[in-house]
C-alpha cells in the first residue's frame, strides 16, 4: 500500500472546530502522560479560540492533510501576538504544534517542523518555543529538529515548567 503523502496548506476558516478537537486529543494524551489530566473534548470556548485564532491575520495556522482528514497543525507568530522571550530578536513563535496521537512518529509533525523551519530561514529569524518539562516525548522531538534549550522557563500545570527552546537561522 502506498504512502499518502502529508500536504500542508493554511487553516481554512471553517477548520476551527477540528482543530480544537485535534488539539484537545492531543494535549490530553502528552499532559496524561506527564501526570496531568485535562478534558480530551473541547468545550465550546475552547473551540471559539481556535476559530479565532484560524481567522487572525497576524497568526499563521497551518494545517497537515492526509487525504481528507486533518492530522496536525502549527500555529506560528512573527508579529508580536504571543509574548516573546527576546523581544530585541527577530523572533517567530512556535505556538504550538499538534499531531492526532495516532499518527506520531509518522511523519507528520516532521512535515510542520520542516515548513517552520523554513519559515523562519526565510525571515533571518530564530525559531522560539515553549515545551512543557514533563512532555519528554515532544523534548526529544525538538531536539531532533535542531532545538536547543535557552535557559528560559515559565510556571506551567502540575507544579511544572514550560521551558524555552529556540531553533537559529
Amino acid at each position: 500500500m502506498p504512502t499518502q503523502v502529508v500536504r500542508i496548506r493554511d487553516a481554512a476558516p471553517g477548520d476551527g472546530d477540528a482543530l480544537a478537537e485535534l488539539h484537545a486529543r492531543s494535549r490530553a494524551v502528552y499532559y496524561g502522560a506527564g501526570g496531568h489530566e485535562v478534558a480530551a473534548i473541547p468545550d465550546e470556548k475552547y473551540r471559539e479560540a481556535w476559530r479565532k485564532m484560524v481567522a487572525d491575520a497576524q497568526l499563521a495556522v497551518l494545517v497537515a492533510v492526509l487525504g481528507d482528514d486533518i492530522v496536525g497543525v502549527i500555529t506560528l507568530d512573527a508579529n508580536g501576538v504571543f509574548p516573546t522571550n527576546a523581544p530585541h530578536e527577530t523572533r517567530v513563535r512556535l505556538v504550538g504544534i499538534f499531531v492526532e496521537p495516532g499518527q506520531w512518529s509518522s511523519g507528520v509533525g516532521s512535515a510542520l517542523m520542516t515548513r517552520f523551519i523554513s519559515i523562519t530561514r526565510q525571515a533571518h529569524a530564530v525559531g522560539e518555543v515553549d515545551v512543557w518539562e514533563r512532555n519528554s516525548r515532544a523534548i526529544r522531538f525538538y531536539k531532533q529538529h535542531g532545538w536547543t534549550r535557552d535557559g528560559t522557563s515559565r510556571p506551567g500545570p502540575a507544579g511544572a515548567d514550560y521551558v524555552g527552546f529556540v531553533h537559529l537561522p
